[in-house]
């Protein structure tokens, strides 16, 4: 917004970060995990290459894997229109803290390994009713 004098004017609410904002953060953040666990699952099933079920949960896996990328994506380009940055990301065992700035101001928060947990297996159910 310009002033009548030639200068920019700052709007309050563009330092105020948005549950849009957030969302997509939590989103791009916790993302990247859950291809983690995918992985760490996959490699886990390998020992039971012999079982009936295991190609068919290797498929159901890898259908997920797939559709997480898309996402990930998606997240990344919200990010860039909405001028968000992650500045850095630290798991530990409490938990993870994540460090982003909005539009400029920075802002953090901190997600205790049980939300991590209960946040990522919602986001499993919600992909798995959308490849149905």
């Amino acid at each position: 917004m310009r002033s009548p004098y030639g200068g920019v004017i700052m709007d309050m609410n563009s330092r105020i970060e948005t549950e849009e904002d957030f969302q997509v953060i939590k989103e791009y953040t916790l993302l990247p995990i859950l291809l983690d666990m995918l992985a760490r699952d996959m490699n886990e099933l390998k020992k039971y290459k012999d079982k009936i079920i295991y190609n068919h949960i290797l498929m159901y896996l890898k259908e997920i894997e797939h559709a997480v990328y898309p996402e990930l994506q998606n997240a990344k380009r919200k990010m860039r229109t909405q001028d968000i940055r992650i500045l850095s990301t630290e798991m530990n065992a409490q938990g993870i803290h994540v460090e982003y700035k909005v539009r400029g101001y920075i802002h953090h928060f901190t997600m205790l390994r049980s939300l991590v947990k209960a946040e990522l297996m919602t986001m499993l159910m919600n992909m798995r009713r959308r490849l149905g």
